[in-house]
This record gives C-alpha cells, structure tokens and sequence, in this order.
C-alpha cells in the first residue's frame, strides 16, 4: 500500500519529538500523606520517528499477545496489584514473561526521562 504524502505538513512546521506526562503522588500536598509524602511529575520525550517505527509497534504487538487487542492501558498500580484485565497474573510464570517482555521493549526504547519530585 502506498500512502500519499503529497499534502503531509512540512516537518518544521511540528516538533520532532512526543512527550507523554504522568504524575505520582498528592498535587493538593494538605493534608499530607505520611506514606506517600511526596509529588513527582515525570516526562517520557521520545523522538517521533523512533516512537513511531520502533516503540508504538512493539507495545501494539505486546497488548495483542497478551490481550488479543491493543485498548488495555498498562498502569502499573493495575499490573502491581494485579487488578481488572492484570488478574491472569495469578499464574507466576505469565507475570514473569509478561513482565520480562515488558522491560525488553523498554530497555530497547530511547527516551529521554525528566523528573521532578516535591518532597
């Protein structure tokens, strides 16, 4: 299949990069949770083509191995604690391969991660 890139905008028109931002933590920080006494804000900057040749394909080929569809968001407080469409984890060896397979595709992605933590 051919794709027609005739009317794509000019590359310089958008960034080269993707950035995706999660949080961790209590913004609010009042009252305080002495268990968790702290706020982290964290950015996963992947360059666009990488992103989209290398990384988006593997994590699509990874849900549909282990879902048989690509919708499932991988939280990790669900897959820590083995909640909703993680419970398969009760079979170790699954979680093992599941969690091996995982880190594989990460340990293969180049990212750059950004942190900040309120203490």
């Amino acid at each position: 299949m051919k794709i027609d890139t005739a009317n794509e905008p000019s590359p310089s028109r958008f960034s080269n990069f993707i950035v995706y931002v999660d949080e961790s933590g209590d913004h609010g920080m009042a009252p305080l949770d002495q268990s968790y006494p702290v706020f982290v804000l964290a950015f996963c900057v992947f360059d666009k083509h990488h992103y989209a040749e290398i990384v988006a394909p593997a994590v699509e080929k990874f849900k549909f191995r282990h879902f048989g569809h690509s919708s499932v968001v991988l939280h990790e407080t669900d897959i820590r604690k083995e909640k909703g469409c993680f419970s398969f984890f009760h079979n170790r060896e699954h979680k093992e391969r599941f969690i091996a397979e995982l880190t594989e595709i990460i340990d293969a992605s180049k990212f750059t991660l950004i942190a900040c933590v309120v203490d």
